[in-house]
């Protein structure tokens, strides 16, 4: 026979577990969601009006944001000079070069008083600066494509090096018409890089306007933005758009202190040119989502490089998402 103070205790249990809510369901934490975000992007001067293929011709990334806050990229960067049927470029033009390397990185959204408006992410590269990165053949194979003649200076790149760098990014991101609208707004951003590819300061800012602008934290361009992106702003509420766009302006200065593309190889002699210490750039573009699939398209023009470079360059890229 149970005494009356286990029948008690068991009421009590009883009468907790009918009127306690659920602790999971009701809690005020939104636990990451499972999946993984793959992006590619491709940038080249060809996708700008301009249409010339020099100085910083090509970049193709590969990212895979594996979780809510850790990824990996694959990128290739392709530089090559004005002159490029020239077999022998003067010293005073861009010399060709090439870089493959590995990122990878981890990012978070931080949480300040119930408002996730600022990001950081930290990156490290792991890669080889020369014909090892393979920028003669794609660019050759790419030619052949499109029915133009190769670059005739390729004999004359940058030696091979080992590549390797830390990039350091925050962003944050003001909503100028309301947290509920998403109309309008602006993220600013900082990066630091640190190492044998780029050591240089970013300081950027994009204004977007379109709607549902959460669904993304920006668009930056290869060579100076980390590859994170939150695999949770691609989910998106049962009762909320599966359709959302906007077009944005991008502007950054960049304090360089070292650029493999202008300054050449760190550990071995190499043709160089006479590196400008401030750039900065303009960029126009839109991105569209549907459901989980995200495409950007966008037009950059960066002022001189280097002190004999002959004008400003114009590049434009393509990136598709796919969350999955």
């Amino acid at each position: 026979m149970r005494s009356l103070p286990f029948i008690a205790l068991l009421a009590a249990a009883k009468l907790m577990a009918e009127t306690a809510p659920p602790l999971i369901l009701n809690s005020h934490l939104s636990l990451p969601a499972p999946g993984t975000v793959l992006s590619l992007v491709e940038e080249n001067d060809k996708f700008a009006p301009k249409n010339q293929d020099r100085y910083y011709t090509q970049g193709l990334r590969l990212s895979f944001n594996t979780d809510e806050h850790h990824y990996w990229a694959l990128t290739q960067e392709i530089n090559t000079p004005a002159d490029t049927n020239n077999s022998n470029p003067p010293d005073t033009d861009l010399p060709y070069s090439g870089a493959l390397y590995l990122s990878y990185g981890y990012g978070l959204v931080l949480e300040r008083g119930g408002r996730r408006d600022c990001l950081f992410s930290a990156e490290f590269q792991l890669g080889v600066i020369g014909p090892a990165s393979g920028a003669a053949n794609v660019q050759n194979k790419f030619h052949d494509l499109v029915g133009i003649t190769h670059p005739a200076g390729w004999d004359t790149q940058l030696p091979n090096e080992p590549a390797m760098n830390l990039n350091l990014e925050f962003k944050r991101r003001f909503e100028l018409d309301g947290a509920p609208k998403h109309l309008r707004d602006l993220i600013a951003r900082g990066q630091l890089q640190m190492g044998t590819l780029r050591t240089e300061v970013v300081l950027g800012a994009q204004l977007r306007w379109g709607w549902d602008l959460d669904r993304s934290w920006g668009h930056g361009t290869i060579r100076h933005s980390n590859a994170y992106q939150p695999v949770q702003s691609y989910n998106f509420a049962a009762d909320g758009p599966v359709i959302s766009g906007w077009f944005f302006i991008d502007a950054q200065t960049e304090v360089v202190v070292r650029n493999y593309a202008t300054d050449g190889t760190n550990f071995v002699d190499s043709r160089s040119v006479v590196r400008r210490p401030v750039i900065l750039q303009l960029s126009l573009g839109t991105t569209f989502h549907f459901y989980h699939l995200s495409g950007t398209y966008f037009v950059s023009v960066r002022t001189k490089e280097f002190e004999t470079q002959q004008d400003y360059h114009y590049f434009g890229g393509l990136k598709a998402d796919l969350k999955f």
